[in-house]
């Protein structure tokens, strides 16, 4: 939009002029551009303000004036940092700088995506800003139009599902999901400060006899009094965490010695002198307490060392002890050495194995891929899943040795599948951050031949959000290859949406946890809906995981879920087993006529595979049929007899 320069209002920030000049220039312009000036501006349906360069407003649209809640005349001639919200930090300390060829301008035009604002009512305001500088025909910078829309609603409708999320809905606490976040960041601050991190692990005793005696809704109200109690009685500076039924954690930070930790827990277990309350019965409680503090540890280590105190306070069936974790090993601590060593000599002993579980298309169940999933064929222990062995390889940096191998042999396994089948591979944060990842991608590719849009790396929300320089180098290196990205375990972080904006994601899979319970919980299922949608709509491929039955199948498909993996669709097996071929070949149509594109176009047809599939049909799909999935005829053909 340009003006002629004899109709402009004067340069912002000559002096002279002030407010009659402003109104002289506006009556300018709306008679030379009136019908224009009112179909743009006046009449365009988000708020918009004419504002000179030094951030002072010259006219409001009615819009504007309805979103801030102050009149056309309340607003001009005021500065637009009366909008700002007192609680954010001062805009002229973020060292915005105008882009190259933009004029100087008055920083809060600078700041444009989401902020928060404050009505004249006091009340908080969220809006995406943008701004466009108005020129003369000659090119000299004249004001500034200043647009706002109202995120309000969404930005609330987020803050609540992450709140739902990372709640205990019965006694309002954080829960376990919101623990991994809180206790990471107690260890990095006691770091800095030199202080330590300390962990009361309670456990109320024989809470189930109170279950049993008076019925589990008077159980939720002992817990929700005893939530209570807890919550007024920690510090400012420390959690209470819910971590389940009757457990319950404080995250306690800048402990000094095992003395203030010790001074902590006592005054913990006083709220339990006055007895309860419940349904007109008083009831007495006690608990057993497990205690320990460190500072260089890892929040994983925090935890099991508090739970091994727990254990022995509660052993032998006694109550209202306090065990501290003094540091002996104990008979876990020795298994762990002693699995550690062993862990080293298992790759060169070729005891490592991978498994794959099938990645489906929902409404057909037509075969997408499989995810790798490694196990250890442990020659005295048998063969042990990941979660016995992956801790110990990550506290001893073992883990880099073992994604090496892991991704080599994936892609392997894959080059000889049917070239319409994806392999997904787990890498962790260490892994990625390292130097030489992305030159390791290439050379298991190359090695395999696999082409790269075939792989596919799945990385957690916290690798995502505190990626590291050199792991957005490695990661723009290997996407750039055209291998895809995954986000994994999507919604269990407090920060899942930013996390979609660090990394260039192409997949994202929503977590086991949520999906257990889409069917009997309203107030999960609302948050699966909404992940889906956001998903959906930021173009990205969305996976559930861990689904189990048919109910969970149905009611994904229902709400526009595209692709599933878990027990009801296979189980994870050394290599595609005869039953998994078979979900590949139930339905020939195109995954592509319900979802969209799932997967990239595949390169030109690569030599003959062990394994073929028919030739897809282009017939369509509707959305809402599941296929065999409701007759249950596939699951029959496929159940084992002894599972």
């Amino acid at each position: 939009m340009s003006l002629p320069a004899p109709e402009m209002p004067r340069s912002p920030g000559t002096p002279g002029g002030g407010a009659g000049q402003r109104l002289r220039a506006i009556d300018t312009l709306l008679a030379d551009r009136g019908q224009l000036f009112q179909a743009l501006f006046l009449d365009a349906p988000i708020a918009k303000a004419l504002v000179d360069l030094d951030g002072h407003v010259l006219v409001a649209n009615p819009r504007m004036c309805a979103l801030t809640g102050r009149t056309a005349e309340g607003l001009a001639g005021r500065h637009v940092d009366l909008l700002a919200h007192p609680d954010d930090p001062p805009v002229g300390d973020l060292g915005l700088q105008p882009a190259p060829g933009e004029p100087p301008l008055d920083p809060n035009l600078l700041l444009d995506g989401e902020r928060r604002l404050r009505r004249s009512d006091g009340t908080e305001l969220w809006v995406v800003q943008s701004h466009e500088v108005v020129r003369q025909n000659n090119g000299t910078p004249q004001f500034v139009v200043l647009s706002l829309v109202d995120v309000t609603d969404r930005r609330r409708a987020e803050e609540d599902a992450v709140r739902r999320a990372f709640m205990d809905p019965l006694t309002g606490l954080p829960n376990r999901r919101a623990l991994t976040d809180r206790l990471r960041h107690a260890v990095a601050l006691s770091r800095r400060r030199g202080l330590q991190v300390g962990l009361v692990h309670l456990n109320i005793d024989r809470f189930q006899a109170v279950n049993d005696a008076l019925g589990h809704e008077a159980g939720d109200l002992l817990l929700s009094q005893f939530a209570d109690r807890l919550r007024w009685s920690t510090r400012v500076e420390d959690t209470a965490v819910r971590l389940g039924a009757d457990e319950f954690l404080v995250v306690a930070e800048d402990v000094e010695d095992l003395d203030g930790l010790r001074a902590l827990a006592d005054r913990l277990l006083s709220v339990l002198d006055e007895p309860f309350v419940v349904n007109g019965r008083e009831i007495t409680l006690s608990a057993s307490v497990g205690l320990t503090l460190g500072a260089d540890m890892t929040p994983d280590d925090l935890l099991r060392q508090a739970q091994s105190a727990l254990t022995r306070a509660k052993a032998d069936g006694q109550r209202a002890r306090i065990e501290v974790h003094e540091g002996a090993l104990s008979r876990s601590d020795v298994d762990a050495l002693q699995l550690e060593t062993e862990l080293r000599h298992a790759l060169d002993n070729d005891e490592l194995r991978l498994f794959y579980q099938p990645i489906v298309h929902l409404a057909d169940e037509t075969l997408l891929g499989y995810e790798a999933l490694i196990r250890w064929q442990h020659p005295t222990r048998g063969l042990l899943p990941p979660g016995v062995f992956l801790d110990v390889a990550e506290n001893n940096r073992l883990t880099s040795k073992l994604g090496a191998w892991v991704l080599r042999r994936a892609c392997l396994d894959a080059a000889t599948w049917a070239d319409d089948l994806r392999v997904h591979v787990n890498i962790s944060a260490r892994h990625l951050a390292e130097d030489g990842f992305s030159e390791l991608v290439a050379a298991a590719l190359e090695e395999s031949g696999l082409p790269p849009h075939r792989l596919e790396l799945e990385i957690t929300e916290s690798t995502a959000l505190f990626a590291a320089e050199a792991t957005l180098h490695s990661v723009a290196v290997v996407t750039d290859q055209g291998v895809t990205l995954a986000l994994d375990d999507f919604g269990t972080g407090y920060s899942a949406i930013t996390a979609l904006h660090r990394l260039p994601i192409h997949t994202v899979k929503i977590d086991r946890s949520f999906v257990a319970d889409v069917v009997t919980q309203p107030s999960t299922a609302a948050l699966v809906h909404g992940l889906l949608q956001l998903g959906r709509g930021m173009g990205l491929q969305v996976i559930a995981e861990g689904i189990e039955d048919l109910d969970q199948a149905a009611w994904l498909l229902d709400h526009g879920c595209a692709m599933a993996q878990g027990y009801a669709f296979g189980r994870p097996a050394p290599l595609p087993s005869p039953a998994e071929v078979l979900i590949g070949e139930v339905t020939e149509a195109p995954a592509e006529d319900v979802a969209g594109e799932l997967l990239p176009v595949p390169p030109a047809p690569a030599p003959e595979l062990p394994r073929q599939r028919p030739p897809s049909t282009p017939e369509g799909h509707d959305v809402t049929d599941t296929g065999r999935l409701s007759a249950r005829t596939l699951f029959d053909e496929l159940a084992d007899p002894e599972d």
